[in-house]
């Protein structure tokens, strides 16, 4: 249905879209964090922020890396 609305229509493997969106759900997240400690701490500190950026994109990254390959794996092991 998703893809109807986001003219995908190449070939992907269903797993492999709901990482895609998965992932950027969570980019969303990131982006209302900065916004909050923005807020809070009333101005842009760039500092603060290119530390929460950095931590959260690079374990966000490693943690969809795991999580690829062992989809990877599982469902390639269920097609072959």
């Amino acid at each position: 249905m998703i893809e109807l609305h986001l003219d995908l229509k190449f070939i992907m493997e269903p797993w492999k879209k709901a990482l895609v969106f998965s992932f950027l759900s969570y980019l969303a997240v990131l982006l209302i964090s900065i916004v909050i400690v923005t807020v809070i701490k009333k101005n842009i500190d760039l500092k603060l922020i290119s530390i929460i950026s950095i931590t959260y994109m690079t374990a966000l990254t490693l943690s969809f890396y795991c999580m690829y390959k062992i989809f990877k794996s599982r469902f390639h092991e269920k097609h072959d």
